[in-house]
């Protein structure tokens, strides 16, 4: 069975100062985890949207119950990222998806920004599924778990990515939301 995991967030932020952010949210100190993050494509659609493909290469740790199997290591995570933000709209569209150790476990993530009088909410969907033969429904509940307990860790590294770009640029009218 694959897991599903939904929540929502509202920031106190316009869209301006939510989808700076959005691009510039690594590095910070609530993302450790994150080794790199390297843009593959960038471009404007004829929505004037802006549309861009990253990838986001992650270190993970394996759940004790799986390490006989796949060895007593950490893993490396590529994710591709693929985002659009319409201005127009006032919303940041976000997909990702690891490309490797899917056989363990797919994670696909959506996110969706929506901005409007000067708060943002956050919709968060996301689903796991294993293709682990015997531990699936077990992986794909702890994965759910540990994304649980990492979505504070989420919003507090968004907080303070919003907070370096408002000390940085304190009269920028976009970071003064």
């Amino acid at each position: 069975m694959v897991q599903i995991f939904k929540s929502s967030l509202i920031f106190d932020f316009d869209f301006k100062t939510t989808s700076v952010a959005y691009l510039n949210r690594y590095p910070n100190p609530y993302a450790q985890h994150v080794l790199s993050s390297d843009t593959l494509e960038c471009f404007v659609d004829s929505e004037g949207r802006l549309n861009t493909t990253r990838l986001v290469v992650k270190k993970g740790l394996l759940p004790e119950f799986v390490k006989p199997f796949m060895g007593n290591k950490s893993l490396e995570l590529w994710v591709i990222e693929k985002s659009i933000i319409d201005r127009n709209l006032k919303k940041v569209l976000a997909y990702s998806a690891n490309v490797d150790h899917r056989r363990f476990v797919k994670v696909e993530e959506f996110l969706a920004y929506n901005c409007s009088l000067g708060l943002t909410n956050l919709k968060v969907n996301v689903r796991f599924s294993s293709n682990f033969f015997g531990l699936k429904r077990k992986i794909e509940q702890w994965s759910r778990d540990r994304f649980t307990r990492n979505l504070l860790d989420h919003r507090n590294g968004f907080m303070y990515v919003i907070n370096k770009l408002k000390q940085a640029s304190p009269g920028t009218p976009a970071l003064n939301a």
